[in-house]
């Protein structure tokens, strides 16, 4: 594990963002608190590119709808809001 200030950050950016992709926990400190970096994984670039996408914002719009209309759906579970994801 590696602790850097905010200086140190700025002045060698790409070699602290190398050491967080290769694994090694990089964490900074600031007056503010402690924030660790983190390489972002295939899987939250998906899921950030669908909740920027039409499909996404034509989905919300039709739940929307349906809730202004009393038609809402309780969900419990995962199961159930996989079941209701498939459904749309």
């Amino acid at each position: 594990m590696t602790v850097i200030t905010g200086r140190q950050f700025r002045a060698n950016q790409s070699k602290y963002i190398r050491m967080a992709h290769k694994g090694e926990r990089v964490i900074l400190s600031s007056r503010a608190g402690y924030a660790e970096l983190t390489p972002i994984s295939e899987d939250d670039k998906k899921f950030d590119e669908y909740l920027n996408s039409e499909e996404f914002i034509n989905n919300s719009a039709k739940v929307l709808q349906e809730y202004k209309e009393g038609k809402g759906t309780t969900l419990r579970c995962a199961e159930d809001v996989e079941k209701w994801f498939d459904s749309l």
